[in-house]
């Protein structure tokens, strides 16, 4: 960060841009700092960091938000199934009553398998309101393996390594260095933030 302070005083020096330029310029860039460690630019990729966080537990921990709907699901679709048992209802609602809990359990085993598994973060603000929130999944084995598969049949395939660069984003989340990107349009006030990891 200390080389781009000095390309900017240089700047300024060389008459380049004006002071109050060099102003705004230094505040940006030890702003972009503190969000994104130590980078000096507004396009930021970093490893390591989740988008607007110091360090990534926030987003490691994201599978538990899943895992608690499916509690809930579960545990509902039980006392309605304990319900239908003690009121003596009629079988096809004790069958009706089995859906819901299957559901739950559902969602409870997808949660464990994501615990270990790659999410993508995807945030895009303007003027600090969020536009746009996802968060999901990302099978990446799946796809590398889905890749190859359709290599043969797709002849665009056979000269990518689709699959490689698959596997090496999966090797690096499972390494514990996710990839955060961050880049930000200060004329438009947007933010895009994607991390993976």
């Amino acid at each position: 960060m200390e080389e781009e302070r000095l390309l900017i005083l240089k700047m300024v020096e060389s008459g380049q841009i004006q002071t109050d330029e060099a102003v705004v310029l230094l505040a940006a860039l030890e702003k972009s700092g503190r969000n994104a460690g130590n980078s000096a630019s507004p396009d930021v990729l970093t490893q390591g960091h989740g988008p607007g966080q110091d360090g990534d537990s926030r987003w490691a921990r994201f599978w538990i938000y899943p895992m608690i709907a499916g509690t809930g699901v579960l545990v509902l679709a039980a006392l309605l199934l304990a319900w239908l048992y003690t009121s003596e209802a009629a079988k096809g609602w004790l069958v009706c009553g089995w859906l819901p809990v299957l559901l739950g359990v559902a969602v409870v085993l997808l949660a464990l398998w994501t615990r270990r598994t790659t999410w993508m973060h995807l945030r895009i603000t303007e003027e600090g309101r969020r536009k746009l929130a996802f968060s999901f999944p990302l099978p990446l084995g799946l796809a590398a393996w889905a890749v190859r598969i359709a290599r043969p049949f797709v002849p665009r395939l056979q000269q990518t390594g689709v699959d490689d660069l698959i596997l090496a984003l999966r090797a690096s989340a499972s390494r514990g260095e996710p990839i955060a990107i961050d880049v930000q349009d200060d004329e438009r006030g947007e933010r895009i933030e994607v991390y993976v990891g």
